[in-house]
């Protein structure tokens, strides 16, 4: 029972979950090229090379390393669950705010919660850099690879 708490394997298993899920939901509208399906076959890639690294340390008798948490590890935890959810709450927002709006509110919290020394500066650059990332995300977006993007539909016309 141990060995199903090694590392590599609850790796493994979570990256093969996710990636058959990315797989499963890939279709052939125009969304869904090249990028996210290459991203998709990396994922199951790195999921099979640990699966791989589970097996031959099996078969070699190597100790797995179990997971555990120590109270470093929870604060680190507990940050990371919070990014996640930042991240989840972007993903639900992004077709009722659009793109343009969800992405900077996404950038904006998430760069507030990763600055470490709260000061009036860094929060100032908090803002700065995440406004910045979007108008440079938009000319690159829409104006170079011409990407389309959601639109807002709870607020017709704002993203």
């Amino acid at each position: 029972m141990q060995k199903l708490m090694d590392r590599d394997f609850l790796s493994a298993l979570g990256l093969f979950v996710i990636g058959t899920i990315s797989l499963l939901q890939a279709g052939d509208d125009l969304m869904n090229w090249v990028f996210p399906l290459l991203a998709t076959y990396f994922v199951l890639f790195v999921a099979a090379v640990l699966a791989a690294r589970v097996i031959f340390a099996d078969t070699v008798k190597r100790e797995p390393e179990i997971m555990s948490m120590s109270a470093e590890d929870r604060i680190v935890f507990m940050d990371v669950f919070l990014f996640l959810l930042i991240v989840l709450g972007y993903l639900f927002v992004m077709y009722g705010f659009g793109f343009w709006l969800s992405s900077f509110l996404m950038l904006l919290l998430a760069s507030i919660h990763l600055t470490q020394d709260k000061t009036r500066k860094n929060m100032g650059l908090a803002v700065v850099v995440p406004f910045a990332i979007c108008i440079m995300a938009y000319i690159i977006f829409l104006h170079v690879f011409y990407v389309p993007l959601p639109e807002a539909s709870w607020w017709k016309g704002f993203g």
